[in-house]
């Protein structure tokens, strides 16, 4: 299909028709994206003038079952990797407000889709409001889902947070610090025999990297807590590989959880270390040691579970700058052009940086005046844009400087022969 090929120029490839009609021409090319971000038409706002066009069905659970729709057919052909930003608004009926996004939000979760945040789109420049009898509506939710791949293990996704952290106020973070087994032994401190916080809590049979989430599992030297951790990171490809190691050591054994419960002298935690799901753990440096005399192995993670070091408990600001959180004041914008309602830049503008690969796909299924692919071309990414109007080919067109429609770079000359 001629018109589903990316050109250097990353011009935004525009798709004219019924939503449901174009993802599953995507589909039937095998057409992957990485990033969906979009803002369908809201139910019982507008009349576009369009046959077929969303928003105007006759209940909202018929608005819900079509825009169910939309969300199968996107989960279809968005990466396994990848992210789905989806903004909607409210809408009262006999002063009752319906909570439509999130009752369409909650079918998503019952569809396959994982929920990971509600993004709070605050509106400094808010439209003011006549009304007198309730407070005026300020903001709308983003819901940011993904994929549930079906795996037991926790979904994965692209994101890269540190292009869209904010400056600290007193200026750039810093890192942890640490103090090797040897330095803190050299301290000559009181056995844990002797002290007072022997300790034995919630995170006493767990990862140790926990332990400094409780007072107790800390040592305090000058006045300074720092508690016992492992040196090397383990990120979650990593956790995995050394679980389902020791599943398959555990299964060669022919034992089972329980009986190392009972060899370790624990209740309901051996178990842990052998799930592939969101529930798996690592068992602590001296279960793992204990592990490899009971199985028999001599472990290529050897370096990894065993080596520790001393971090000292403190609130180490990130020295790229701080999460963004999850509520996002972006003022409103306006375009002259005939269009009722726009994304400002700065929504996908932040989302694209974070969740969309460098050689990423932005597709926008409502595109609308094609802010989604201006961004995504500004930001050197490849972006396809649906939209049921065809009257918005010419607004695309101007805010995108080139579009890619049937096969064809459209500029300014050639526009309006194909408007």
């Amino acid at each position: 299909m001629e018109k589903i090929k990316f050109d250097k120029s990353n011009a935004p490839i525009v798709l004219i028709g019924d939503v449901l009609d174009k993802l599953q021409e995507l589909k039937r090319e095998n057409i992957k994206v990485d990033t969906i971000i979009t803002s369908p038409p809201y139910w019982g706002q507008r009349d576009y003038g369009v046959k077929g066009q969303l928003g105007n069905e006759k209940s909202i659970n018929e608005y819900i079952e079509k825009m169910l729709e939309v969300a199968d057919n996107l989960r279809d052909i968005l990466n396994d990797a990848g992210s789905f930003f989806l903004n909607i608004g409210d809408k009262y009926s006999d002063k009752n407000l319906q909570m439509i996004p999130f009752k369409l939000a909650v079918e998503m979760q019952r569809r396959g889709w994982v929920l990971r945040n509600i993004i709070i789109w605050y509106k400094p420049n808010h439209m003011p409001s006549p009304i007198k009898d309730r407070l005026n509506n300020v903001y709308e939710p983003i819901f940011f889902f993904v994929k549930d791949t079906g795996n037991n293990y926790t979904p994965r996704y692209y994101v890269n947070l540190d292009d869209i952290r904010v400056e600290h106020k007193n200026g750039n973070g810093n890192g942890k610090k640490t103090m090797s087994v040897e330095e803190f032994e050299k301290l000559n401190l009181p056995q844990k025999s002797n002290r007072k916080d022997i300790y034995s809590g919630k995170f006493a049979k767990t990862e140790r990297i926990n332990l400094g989430a409780s007072p107790g599992a800390r040592s305090r030297v000058n006045g300074e807590y720092w508690s016992l951790q492992r040196k090397n990171e383990i990120d979650d490809d990593l956790k995995l590989e050394i679980i389902t190691f020791l599943k398959k050591k555990l299964e060669a054994k022919k034992m089972n959880a329980k009986e190392l419960d009972k060899i370790f002298g624990y209740k309901d935690t051996a178990g842990h270390w052998f799930r592939l799901d969101r529930g798996g753990a690592l068992p602590k440096v001296e279960d793992y040691i204990r592990l490899k005399g009971i199985f028999g192995f001599n472990g290529e993670f050897d370096k990894v579970m065993t080596e520790q070091h001393y971090v000292l408990q403190q609130v180490a600001a990130h020295p790229k700058g701080k999460n963004p959180g999850d509520f996002w004041s972006i003022p409103l914008e306006k375009i002259q052009d005939n269009h009722f309602a726009i994304f400002p830049t700065e929504l996908p503008r932040r989302i694209i940086n974070a969740f969309c690969p460098k050689e990423g796909v932005v597709l926008d299924p409502f595109a609308g005046s094609g802010t989604t692919g201006k961004v995504a071309k500004e930001l050197n990414r490849k972006s396809i844009l649906i939209d049921i109007n065809k009257n918005y080919l010419r607004i695309m067109k101007k805010r995108c400087g080139v579009i890619n429609y049937e096969g064809k770079i459209i500029g300014q000359t050639n526009l309006f022969n194909h408007g």
